[in-house]
């Protein structure tokens, strides 16, 4: 049985044509391919199709040569007879650990087909929530870029035609425009050493943030900023936190399911509090005792997991507060965009006016003197 997925290509990682097709395209596997390989493994598995065989046609389907290669490794490790959780976790790259745990822990009760479509559900939530900040962000850039280039066309175009006419009522021209003339001044003298500078300075701090404590240093600064802060580590919480309901949901241990959570853990602050709660479960002093200590975590998220832990239902709470503060970022990042869009626009109007005031007022000026 085939079910037609994506591309029908034959090509194997092993093949000549693959090893050509991996020097010339990305190698990275996104969260869209593991959204797209586990919601069609679900379908295929529904339809009672053997294991190996809906990952060997997934594979000869996979248009990226990366996760063409990825389901190969898979399908072999299955024809060896390895569980589909111990194949997954032999691909960290594309399958994080809470993922081959749930996968384990549903081989064993016997629910696989299911809990791949709970993992897929988990993933296209996380999207969506990305989706929702780029889409808050994206305007607003899109804008502050199209001032940018308004900006120097008029120094580097428009103010140079007009040099020689300010230069002859210079002792008469605004405080703006002389300042707007020293910096197309300076622009067209030292433009390509200000990119160059530019460029040092991406690449230097590129690789600055690639070590761990200047990216810690960066992760606190963006957290402490009013607003954005809150909004970034709410969206991190509620990952944390569905994954950890869906884990204790199917009978992952909770050691294991905080262990699990860590490692996917987007900030410092995170992980930390994940490292927390573990060794507080630990050393049997139970989840309230470390989240007293986490300043991050909402009263009201505190009281609800205190309670879910001392009856019983801690996936329930957990889930329900994954949905309730989703909810709540999806509003903060509707109302963040309504905001910061109309700013952005004044913004923009207020800096290009003042630019074409600098260049017209002492055209009048002028204009008014000869008559």
């Amino acid at each position: 049985m085939a079910i037609e997925l994506g591309s029908t290509s034959t090509a194997t990682p092993g093949t000549p044509a693959a090893r050509s097709a991996f020097s010339l395209l990305p190698q990275r596997v996104g969260v869209a391919d593991r959204i797209a390989f586990t919601e069609q493994l679900a379908l295929l598995l529904d339809a009672s199709v053997p294991l190996h065989t809906a990952i060997h046609e997934l594979q000869r389907q996979a248009r990226k040569p990366a996760v063409r290669q990825v389901l190969g490794e898979l399908h072999a490790d299955i024809l060896d007879g390895k569980p589909l959780s111990r194949a997954l976790a032999r691909q960290p790259a594309m399958f994080p650990a809470t993922y081959t745990h749930l996968v384990a822990a549903a081989e064993e009760g016997g629910f696989l087909p299911q809990i791949l479509e709970q993992l897929k559900d988990l993933d296209e939530k996380a999207q969506n929530l990305r989706v929702a900040l780029v889409s808050a962000l994206t305007y607003p850039v899109v804008l502050l870029g199209l001032s940018l280039v308004v900006v120097c066309f008029i120094l580097l175009w428009v103010f140079p035609r007009f040099a020689d006419l300010f230069d002859s009522i210079h002792d008469r021209l605004p405080f703006t425009t002389l300042i707007l003339m020293a910096l197309s001044d300076f622009l067209r003298q030292y433009g390509s050493l200000v990119l160059a500078g530019l460029a040092a300075a991406l690449l230097a701090g590129k690789r600055l943030f690639a070590s761990a404590a200047p990216r810690a240093a960066l992760e606190r600064g963006m957290m402490a900023l009013p607003g954005i802060g809150p909004t970034l580590m709410g969206i991190h919480m509620v990952r944390v936190f569905r994954i950890l309901a869906l884990s204790l949901k199917h009978g992952v241990p909770l050691l294991k399911a905080l262990s699990a959570a860590e490692e996917v853990a987007s900030t410092a602050a995170l992980r930390v509090a994940m490292q927390r709660m573990r060794v507080s479960v630990e050393e049997g002093r139970g989840l309230s005792a470390a989240l007293t200590e986490l300043d991050f975590i909402p009263p009201l998220a505190q009281e609800m997991l205190a309670t879910g832990e001392r009856t019983g239902h801690l996936a329930k709470v957990l889930e329900r507060l994954s949905e309730h503060y989703q909810r709540k970022l999806e509003h903060r990042l509707s109302t963040l965009a309504k905001i910061v869009e109309p700013a952005m626009l004044l913004l923009m109007g207020a800096l290009v006016a003042m630019i074409v005031s600098a260049l017209i007022l002492p055209i009048f000026k002028l204009s008014a003197a000869v008559h």
